[in-house]
């Protein structure tokens, strides 16, 4: 599965509009989600645009753009059990030695945390409303200690053209913001708290990429 996603940040004078243009949606459900992000300790993860992450303490999840495209629209997500079956765990296992090379494979996601030195990166405590649009599904994101945000996403095969999708999701997001963010909250996250990971990252906001001599 391919996320083509935009998002941007709600600014007061724009909430009106959007809680009209949500009424025409249908509201799907409200979450709560806790997402703690790792990487090894010198951030090769990051520096490839591949973002793993445990979501509520429940399942693993791997999101990643093979291209390293600079702005952070779409990805290829995976999903494993913290405690996969056989197969899970080898294909699991597979696709972090894709990005890892000196991946050790484990059993478990605790047992591969453990033996292959994977650090917590950012803690991500998010309360959504999730809505869907056709086939666009809307989430309207208050993201602690970052702020409001638009999230407008169409899931496309891996095969698919996506830019169609992307026309449309801009479209949408035109409605209430100038320009879409071209990072994601753990750019966001970082940038606040841990500035130098965040140089280190393909997505960076405009003006933020020029590499200081501490990132050398």
């Amino acid at each position: 599965m391919i996320e083509v996603e935009v998002k941007c940040a709600v600014a007061p004078q724009a909430r009106p509009l959007l809680e009209a243009r949500l009424r025409e949606a249908r509201f799907e459900r409200h979450i709560h989600n806790v997402d703690v992000y790792y990487d090894t300790p010198d951030w090769d993860l990051l520096q490839r645009a591949v973002f793993l992450r445990v979501r509520n303490q429940q399942k693993l999840e791997l999101k990643f753009n093979e291209q390293a495209e600079k702005a952070h629209i779409q990805s290829t997500e995976r999903a494993f059990a913290l405690q996969p079956q056989p197969d899970q765990a080898a294909a699991m296992n597979e696709l972090f030695n894709h990005f890892l090379p000196t991946w050790n494979p484990t059993p478990t996601w605790e047992a591969a945390r453990l033996e292959n030195n994977l650090v917590e990166l950012a803690r991500i405590e998010n309360t959504r409303r999730q809505y869907s649009l056709d086939s666009v599904q809307l989430c309207v994101d208050h993201v602690s200690g970052l702020g409001d945000f638009l999230e407008a996403e169409i899931e496309c095969s891996e095969e698919a053209d996506t830019r169609q999708a992307r026309t449309q999701l801009y479209t949408f997001i035109a409605e209430f913001a100038t320009e879409p963010l071209p990072i994601g909250y753990v750019e966001l996250w970082l940038r606040q708290h841990n500035p130098r990971a965040y140089r280190k990252g393909v997505y960076q906001l405009p003006g933020d990429s020029v590499p200081s001599q501490q990132d050398s």
